[in-house]
């Protein structure tokens, strides 16, 4: 059995620095003055003070003839096209991370509801084999693309690069989704305590537990990452959580946040990574050891979810995704329904570690970096469309076969083929879910992307067997290290400390 997880005893005065406010900013509109008459009324004016009254009784009928023109209803041909609207002659100008299939799927969806043209541009979602080099500069990275666009889908890896790099607009307009979503999307949507976006994957990791294994696992879902271990070792095979590329390490991630209750990822001060640290290596070991007796096939958490459905899995981490080709049958009248969702596993209660700190239950919100979010651009043109095309794509009337279509898009009022084929257990258990307002930050850094990257590497190395925990832990570390020097320390702090809410 591997070693208890340890935890920093000096380290709990951070636990509510993962708490992020959510206030929108009222926009200000000021008042034009009146045009300057070029007299004023000071000693020495030869004009008399009769003549400054008309003066300002002229203004005065020129503003409110301007009023009642406003307000007629019937105005003219010119007065008509002056009138604000939404445009639907210009396209709106749209950059997505995915891919072409899907900016089709997203395109007709839309033109079904609407007249308002697109103009989208497809960028690939990062990658997790390419982190020696930096993102290329160029016209296809979204760097670019966002720079010329009305509203951005990206994911939420990159958004404290969109910010840093001032690509998005800091807050929403008052008739967006933002100020009626649930408390853990606002804290994930919100960096330095600004709502950034509007989460349209708002999928979150579960336990799911078949039929087979129902008997093992309580009902209400709260085992331990030993009880877990300790499934899997029953089925050999048939317990799994996501290791494919790309989710090794975002695993490896969720597996921190659901045990450690103190500082996360980074000392706030230095930017030291804390991967050295007994508690983080003491995480991988158990993560090895549990996937010693997983499938030979690494899966995502879309493919866990359906062979947990169907029952070739007993149990395993993950979330319903769409369009998974699975190698044995992507048919929906495979699956069998009836999967129990919870949680994941949490943290063994009342074990103390070396230092005497009593090991605490945790149940955070933890999103995947994976996960879309769409925002107004900084170049946007056409605020008024894009705001509404925005409301109508966080599942807006009309929307509901990009959440059937479209994988990694979740949303409370759409649910999937999938889910209600499990037995529609994973869409109440996700409501209940986001109103959790306690939510473990992704890595918002500069070329997040990349540190993600790294970290899926060595986590990837270390479950195949090329090298121990703490040779994982170190080399991720010295790599964080060598990339925060690359994008600049003092930068790079300022964005973590924005990401946890310091600033």
């Amino acid at each position: 059995m591997p070693a208890k997880t340890r935890l920093a005893k000096n380290e709990s005065a951070d636990r509510d620095a993962f708490r992020s406010a959510s206030a929108d900013d009222a926009q200000q509109h000021p008042v034009a003055p009146f045009p300057s008459s070029g007299h004023s009324n000071q000693a020495g004016n030869n004009q008399p003070a009769v003549w400054q009254r008309r003066q300002w009784l002229a203004w005065s009928s020129i503003a409110g003839a301007a009023v009642l023109t406003g307000c007629r209803e019937s105005p003219s041909t010119d007065e008509a096209e002056s009138a604000p609207t939404v445009r639907t002659d210009v396209p709106l100008r749209i950059v997505w991370t995915g891919t072409d299939s899907d900016a089709e799927t997203l395109r007709r969806t839309w033109q079904s509801i609407s007249d308002q043209p697109l103009k989208i541009t497809v960028v690939r979602p990062p990658s997790a084999t390419k982190f020696a080099e930096p993102p290329a500069e160029d016209a296809t990275s979204i760097w670019a693309a966002s720079s010329k666009a009305d509203v951005v889908i990206f994911p939420l890896s990159q958004l404290g690069e969109m910010v840093s790099r001032d690509q998005i607009i800091s807050s929403l307009l008052p008739e967006s989704g933002s100020k009626t979503a649930p408390p853990a999307i606002r804290v994930a949507m919100t960096f330095s305590q600004e709502t950034r976006g509007q989460c349209l994957g708002g999928s979150l990791p579960s336990l799911l537990v078949g039929e087979k294994a129902t008997g093992k696992v309580p009902k209400s879902g709260s085992i331990t990452w030993d009880g877990f271990e300790k499934l899997a070792s029953e089925f050999p095979g048939q317990v799994a959580e996501p290791t494919a590329e790309g989710w090794a390490g975002v695993s490896y991630l969720w597996r921190l946040a659901s045990v450690l209750s103190a500082t996360w990822l980074f000392d706030r001060d230095t930017l030291e990574p804390l991967l050295t640290r007994p508690e983080y290596i003491d995480v991988l070991r158990q993560m090895v050891a549990t996937n010693k007796h997983a499938p030979d096939l690494s899966l995502t958490p879309g493919e866990i979810f359906r062979q947990v459905s169907s029952g070739q899995l007993v149990a395993g981490i993950g979330f319903p995704q769409v369009g998974n080709n699975l190698a044995d049958s992507d048919d929906d009248s495979t699956l069998v329904g009836n999967v129990q969702v919870s949680g994941l596993p949490i943290a063994e209660a009342g074990v103390a570690n070396a230092d005497g700190v009593i090991l605490e239950r945790t149940g955070r919100a933890v999103f995947a970096p994976q996960t879309l979010v769409g925002s107004l651009a900084a170049s946007c043109r056409q605020t008024a469309a894009a705001n509404q095309f925005l409301k109508w794509l966080d599942g807006g009337e009309g929307s509901e076969p990009l959440y059937r279509s479209i994988p990694g898009l979740q949303h409370p009022t759409t649910s999937s083929s999938i889910d209600e084929a499990a037995g529609g257990n994973y869409h109440p258990w996700l409501r209940s879910a986001w109103q959790n307002p306690n939510v473990m930050p992704p890595l918002n850094l500069v070329g997040g992307d990349r540190y993600l990257a790294v970290l899926d590497s060595q986590i990837r190395q270390c479950l195949a067997g090329k090298q121990t925990a703490e040779e994982a832990c170190a080399a991720i570390a010295k790599s964080w290290s060598g990339l925060h020097a690359e994008y600049g320390v003092k930068k790079q702090k300022r964005s973590w400390q924005q990401a946890i809410g310091l600033l």
